[in-house]
């Protein structure tokens, strides 16, 4: 038999709670919390492509195996070499592409972390976008250690179908990343406010809202590499792309996905993919764009300082005068302009 199908026959025998049909007992405790359907914004199950279950009992037989390359590697980084022996497994958020479990860790010298696992849904497109997000973390985060979530290490999970049916086994792409306690999963309403999307949700003001936008442009200037010139593509605020801090005090972001890095990047060409970058929310149009220009300028120093910032709204103002990018209503030429006349340039 194919180490393979050996692997399919051992799922199907094993029972729940990480031990077998026989009640052979693991060393390796594992536990799997809040496997249930979830629902998007507007109450629509989400969609899913395999069982949860399927994916738990694969996690564990390539734990029990010995196969798994990246799990426990990621965190003995974090926790050190000691053999860890306690695992909480617990679904978290899920998106278009991704599951986000948390989960908590416990070693042999009673160390114990938590990391979030993020699982694809599919095991074709999803799986390759997911793993160019884990590349992708890894070059924004030395970028912009501060506003993205710290990245570990990835790899593939075995999923044997369920009824046997050949060919339809599938390799799914996984990847660990640092637990950002505190945060929770942004959301967009009705209203183009953002809202954390907990059990309780609690809805961002208008002004929050705001200042959560120029943030966004803040982050997505500091990815960009002029030597490389690239830097991440527009955000996809709804499929969970950010983290959010709770509603006390000054709400801060943090960036846990980014499917593409875009190339042959310039100042002005990424200043108009931010102010042209809209969505379609529930008939109305989303921007991440703020509406005041004081804010798009203040992101952009916060970035890069004064002096590049001032240049690269510069170079936009050339480029659409020059009809490179057409003219975008949400910011005329005239409000780009007035920034410097309020200053006295």
């Amino acid at each position: 038999m194919s180490s393979r199908r050996h692997q399919a026959s051992r799922l199907r025998e094993r029972g729940p709670g990480g031990k077998s049909a026989r009640g052979e007992k693991q060393a390796l405790r594992i536990r799997w919390d809040g496997l249930r359907p979830m629902f998007d914004f507007w109450g629509n199950e989400i969609k899913r492509f395999y069982q949860l279950e399927t994916l738990a009992h694969a996690a564990e037989w390539m734990l029990e195996t010995g196969s798994d390359r990246f799990l426990i590697v990621s965190i003995q980084q974090v926790l050190g070499p000691a053999p860890v022996t306690s695992l909480v497994f617990e679904l978290f958020q899920e998106g278009k592409y991704q599951l986000i479990f948390r989960l908590r860790a416990v070693n042999a010298r009673r160390k114990d972390g938590t990391f979030a696992l993020v699982v694809a849904k599919h095991a074709e497109e999803y799986s390759r976008v997911a793993q160019a997000e884990l590349g992708n973390l890894h070059t924004l985060y030395k970028r912009a250690p501060m506003a993205v979530v710290k990245p570990f290490r990835g790899g593939h999970i075995y999923l044997p179908d369920r009824h046997r049916r050949a060919g339809h086994d599938r390799e799914i792409y996984a990847y660990m990343t640092q637990w950002l306690g505190g945060y929770h999963e942004l959301g967009v309403n009705r209203d183009l406010q953002f809202f954390i999307n907990t059990q309780r949700p609690h809805t961002f003001t208008i002004a929050q809202t705001e200042l959560l936008k120029a943030q966004m442009v803040e982050i997505i200037a500091r990815t960009y590499d002029p030597a490389a010139r690239d830097c991440m593509d527009m955000p996809q605020v709804a499929s969970g792309d950010f983290v959010v801090t709770a509603s006390h005090g000054t709400p801060r972001l943090k960036l846990i996905a980014c499917r593409r890095v875009i190339r042959n990047v310039t100042p002005a060409k990424l200043i108009h993919r931010i102010v042209s970058a809209k969505w379609d929310w529930g008939g109305e149009v989303f921007r991440i764009l703020p509406v005041e220009p004081d804010a798009l300028l203040a992101a952009l120093v916060r970035a890069v300082g004064a002096d590049a910032a001032r240049l690269w709204l510069r170079e936009y103002m050339g480029a659409v005068r020059a009809g490179r990018f057409p003219e975008e209503e949400v910011l005329p030429l005239e409000m780009i302009q007035s920034l410097w006349n309020d200053r006295g340039k």
